[in-house]
């Protein structure tokens, strides 16, 4: 049994490192696995699962020893029109251009351990961020291509301080990947700015998530957790003129969520989150070090997010249990930044959600879900800075999420 369970964990670890992921919030997934998911991404004050290792450590304490193995398939539609201020630039008959980007798989695995009756260790190594396109043609007259994904190793430990009261830490281990070409522009653009492919960059990061858990009565839990700034490397590209540096760092993050079981087998719960989007993606960020491409400089200018998420478990019976959520977070996007918006369009507002589990036997539960984000359009313009007089980009996504938990 060890050997299989071993083999799963390489096999999770070797899709991550290959699974180009493309996510939801910002560029972040709404949550961590089927059962996170399936509840709008509610797992701050609700731990239900080894996923809680990422969101709210001290959830932790709650869970006995368990495995937990995820897969999601992720596909996003998304697609552009737009018209230029000069000839040769972007798309001049407005016509709607679609991504070929594709789907994405997004593996989950998590790990809890009991050391004794205060002390779980806990292991998660999730997909947990990402975005991009792929444009063949017509923006700038040339393809448009961007490509980020971030994976996270995260051990840590929760500690039962009291019947009431757990506190638990993980350290943020990541990898990411980032890749981006607008391609070569036409003369109409000052010569000041050459594009240059920026291919096959890589960079590790490092963080850390605290979390608390209070449960004041029976039927009430009420969790916190707060996610550090994820410090990297910069990325550093290797053009045909020169090497350019990026450096794009994941911003903090604070949570707080509440659950409630008021009747038998009923759990509802709801969690605020605040996404510190300016400190790393604000305003004339992340910072770029052009050396010797001219490259156009980076100005994602997102302002901080507010995610509400909505969450709702059922016990039918001791086999079957039903989940639904809702998931919202207003784009954080600035409209006249017209390009960048284009090249990472991470716009999508609402997502629905809907899974089931179903429990073969005490130890082995399959849980099945599904989320559904309607499409969600930005539209601007950036004629002085970017040649773009007008464009609208819109995104429309779905997934489907699978995963077995292991009850020991």
């Amino acid at each position: 049994m060890k050997n299989r369970l071993y083999g799963l964990f390489v096999f999770f670890i070797a899709v991550l490192f290959a699974a180009p992921v493309f996510a939801t919030n910002g560029m972040r997934m709404i949550g961590f696995g089927p059962v996170q998911r399936s509840m709008g991404g509610t797992s701050v004050g609700v731990s239900l699962d080894a996923a809680s290792v990422l969101s709210n450590p001290a959830g932790m304490s709650e869970l006995g020893g368990r495995i937990d193995f995820g897969a999601s398939y992720f596909m996003p539609t998304v697609e552009y029109n737009a018209t230029g201020a000069a000839p040769g630039v972007v798309n001049q008959n407005g016509a709607t251009i679609e991504s070929d980007r594709g789907a994405s798989p997004i593996p989950a695995f998590g790990l809890i351990i009991p050391i004794n009756d205060q002390l779980k260790f806990g292991l998660g190594a999730y997909g947990v961020a990402g975005m991009g396109v792929d444009y063949a043609m017509n923006l700038y007259s040339n393809v448009t291509y961007s490509s980020y994904s971030q994976m996270r190793f995260a051990p840590g430990v929760a500690y039962k301080v009291n019947d009431m009261v757990s506190i638990g830490a993980v350290a943020n281990l990541m990898y990411a990947t980032m890749e981006f070409n607008a391609g070569n522009p036409p003369t109409a653009l000052p010569a000041q700015y050459p594009q240059q492919a920026h291919m096959g960059a890589s960079s590790f990061g490092y963080g850390a998530t605290l979390g608390v858990k209070v449960t004041p009565v029976d039927i009430l839990t009420i969790g916190a957790a707060y996610e550090t700034k994820s410090y990297f490397q910069d990325f550093e590209f290797n053009t045909a003129v020169g090497k350019d540096k990026l450096e794009f760092n994941q911003p903090s993050s604070a949570t707080i969520g509440v659950g409630f079981t008021l009747v038998p087998g009923l759990i509802l719960a709801f969690d605020l989150q605040w996404i510190r989007w300016s400190e790393t993606n604000g305003k004339d960020n992340p910072e770029f070090t052009a050396n010797g491409s001219g490259a156009l400089p980076w100005n994602l200018n997102w302002e901080d997010q507010y995610v509400y998420k909505f969450g709702i478990q059922y016990t039918i019976t001791p086999m079957f249990i039903v989940r639904a959520g809702y998931n919202y977070g207003k784009m954080p996007l600035d409209s006249d930044r017209a390009f960048e918006n284009m090249a990472f369009p991470a716009i999508a507002e609402h997502h629905y959600t809907a899974g089931v589990g179903i429990k073969f036997s005490e130890k082995f539960t399959l849980n099945i879900g599904g989320m559904y984000s309607p499409e969600a359009t930005l539209s601007g313009s950036n004629a002085a800075g970017q040649y773009i007089t007008a464009y609208e980009t819109k995104m429309s996504q779905y997934s489907i999420d699978v995963g077995i938990s292991y009850v020991f």
